[in-house]
């Protein structure tokens, strides 16, 4: 997530990039920097080139979160692709003046149009980044409204992954071209080491080896934190090893993340902002009434988090996807306002019976009661707790405290065994747990 936009790879100077309306320079750092660990992925690429110097048809589509390397691994495509023969120069040329950073086939990079240019002598190649969006496409547009490419021509395109349903499947299961889809995960722990020694020039100390893997081996966010830090002095070198002379973070750093962050909703914002005060997993239970709302508000939120490559899912869970990020974005929130939030957090994890510590309220007459009702008040007299009846119904505990407290009110009672006691009354079946002692 969250690296140089333009995926962190390019020597020195100033750079556009792709995803970010931000120019900064990198230090010297040797091309194939942002490509360890991506062997796999470059040797895709040959083979489809290879496919299309043969005079066959090729479409790649390469996924990832912010700073995986996906412009960097379209760097490489390109000089590839010259080095067999392929047209590339003007018709897929990095144009770094328009607000997002494209490689372009002719003004237009409609798929199909670049065989008017050519003559069918040489390959042709066409890499189109932040495909998403591509120009002279109408906004919302599918991928299926593209001419699909024409013979002796391979089309490489790049999208941000977790931006929705894929819009280029189709265009790869056409059987009249070879359709392949990459998607750029994360760095081995090897692999970012190695990334991190190739950018600094040396070996690193363990405490620095630790933070960097605190990125969770996101090439782009390693790049901006070890440029960071050479840039502010942070690092120096002891006995042939580069040892870390600081404990803050650079703000070069920050300032990746915010303009990254800056691209989504203020809600999503105000999502990781809090989230990532409370710990690398997201609790539904402790985050949904800090921000006001109930835990089925957070689902498209935590998508579009996902989509920032701040978080991740984990099988059923929601994390951060590295430590690294969690503690920028948490370094970001005011020194007094983290700690209300703290102890907002703290109070919610207190153990207490909320339902039970409502004042008497006044007694009504009962309506008839749900299904749902039913079910609770039978779990209640089971001696169920909150959480416990939670799991059983598939709820989060908050949704079954605001239906108790509910029940409450219609009874007229402020405890359990009140509420037992007055459904018996009125002729609700209860269990073993509504019998007075």
């Amino acid at each position: 997530m969250l690296g140089s936009g333009s995926e962190a790879g390019e020597e020195g100077g100033a750079r556009r990039s792709d995803q970010l309306e931000l120019e900064f320079t990198m230090v010297t750092a040797p091309p194939e920097t942002l490509l360890c660990g991506r062997e796999r992925e470059l040797s895709c690429v040959r083979d489809l080139l290879e496919y299309g110097r043969r005079g066959g048809t090729a479409l790649l589509t390469v996924e990832g979160v912010p700073g995986s390397g996906k412009t960097r691994l379209l760097r490489e495509t390109v000089v590839l692709a010259k080095q067999l023969g392929f047209r590339v120069g003007d018709e897929a040329a990095v144009d770094c003046g328009v607000r997002r950073s494209r490689y372009r086939c002719g003004s237009a990079a409609r798929p199909g149009d670049h065989c008017r240019h050519t003559a069918s002598v040489h390959p042709t190649l066409v890499v189109v980044d932040e495909a998403d969006g591509l120009p002279g496409r109408p906004a919302g547009a599918g991928a299926a409204e593209w001419r699909g490419p024409r013979s002796h021509a391979v089309w490489v395109a790049a999208r941000r992954s977790s931006t929705g349903p894929d819009p280029f499947r189709g265009l790869r299961s056409d059987p009249t071209r070879r359709g392949e889809r990459l998607v750029l995960g994360s760095l081995s722990s090897a692999a970012s080491l190695r990334l991190a020694a190739e950018h600094l020039g040396g070996p690193l100390s363990l405490q620095l080896a630790e933070l960097v893997e605190q990125a969770a081996g996101n090439p782009g966010l390693i790049v901006e934190l070890l440029t960071g830090l050479q840039e502010e002095r942070g690092l120096g070198t002891v006995h042939g090893r580069t040892e870390l002379l600081t404990d803050r973070l650079p703000e070069r750093l920050h300032g990746r993340v915010r303009a990254t962050l800056g691209q989504h909703s203020r809600e999503c914002r105000q999502l990781l902002s809090v989230a990532s005060l409370l710990g690398s997993e997201v609790v539904y239970e402790e985050l949904a009434p800090i921000l006001s709302t109930y835990p089925a508000a957070l689902l498209l939120l935590l998508e579009e988090a996902c989509a920032t490559g701040a978080m991740r899912h984990d099988g059923g869970r929601v994390v951060f996807a590295g430590e690294l990020v969690r503690r920028v974005i948490a370094e970001s929130v005011p020194a007094t306002l983290r700690q209300a939030l703290l102890r907002e957090a703290d109070a919610l994890r207190s153990p207490r019976q909320p339902a039970e510590a409502d004042p008497p309220p006044r007694a009504t007459a009962p309506t008839p009661l749900s299904a749902q009702q039913h079910t609770l008040i039978q779990l209640v007299s089971e001696g169920l707790t909150n959480r416990q009846i939670a799991r059983r119904l598939d709820l989060s505990p908050h949704t079954v405290n605001y239906h108790l407290r509910k029940l409450f009110r219609g009874f007229g009672v402020n405890s359990r065994i009140d509420l037992l006691r007055a459904a018996a009354r009125h002729g609700t079946p209860v269990g073993a747990g509504s019998r007075e002692p």
